[in-house]
């Protein structure tokens, strides 16, 4: 049973990870250092919101779709864990 949950949900965060890196590393190429410093703070408040979102609605259908629910919970907590990062450490 909790196979059927944890391999889509790491699947699923391995993809977001491959496409969120590759999104944002795209975006803040091509800045200047001034720009991406704040540039930075406002993506991550967008990609926080973004995860915590996704989650709720992922914990919100658990029961009735697992598989989806897990989808949704491993492709939005990347996200939340970059949004963490830049304001950890900055952007």
């Amino acid at each position: 049973m909790k196979s059927n949950f944890w391999r889509p949900a790491i699947a699923c965060a391995c993809v977001s990870f491959f496409i969120f890196f590759g999104v944002l590393e795209k975006i803040f190429d091509s800045l200047p250092p001034s720009r991406v410093h704040v540039l930075g703070y406002q993506v991550a408040g967008i990609l926080a919101f973004l995860g915590i979102a996704g989650i709720a609605i992922g914990i919100k259908i658990l029961k009735k779709r697992q598989l989806l629910a897990a989808g949704l919970i491993g492709f939005f907590f990347v996200p939340i864990v970059f949004a963490i990062l830049a304001f950890i450490f900055g952007p």
